[in-house]
């Protein structure tokens, strides 16, 4: 375990290089769900496995790695219902520590989910896209 403190902006996304799990637990209420995915984003151009809280910005692309006790080909993450905070979060880093490749194709499987939708070259081509047919 290792506490990777704040940065700036400018800095702040060579943190992902120390760690191999990255955790994004959110309470469930009106502002986060309002939230952005961007930590989901982040874990994912970076390959790392991603816990997060099953809560709205991160239901948006993750797919939850277990289906009925059994291992998801589809999933990319491991999403932690509001209800099994208490014991879940420690239960799965645990899992990914002891089982590092499943880690690893966690993390590449998060990446094939947001390289081609988010990638900063496709954005910025969509979003021209749209401003020229408001204009």
């Amino acid at each position: 375990y290792v506490r990777v403190w704040t940065k700036p902006v400018t800095t702040y996304a060579m943190n992902y290089s120390k760690f191999d799990i990255s955790l994004a637990p959110i309470k469930n209420h009106i502002f986060n769900r309002m939230k952005s995915q961007l930590k989901v984003i982040e874990a994912g151009f970076y390959k790392k496995a991603l816990i997060a809280s099953e809560v709205g910005p991160y239901t948006i692309d993750l797919v939850h790695c277990l289906k009925n006790g059994e291992f998801n080909e589809e999933g990319n993450a491991i999403l932690i219902p509001e209800s099994r905070n208490h014991s879940d979060w420690f239960k799965y880093a645990k899992k990914l520590i002891d089982n590092p490749n499943w880690a690893y194709d966690l993390g590449e499987r998060l990446y094939e989910t947001v390289k081609d939708t988010y990638d900063l070259n496709v954005v910025t081509k969509t979003r021209a896209e749209f401003y020229k047919s408001i204009v």
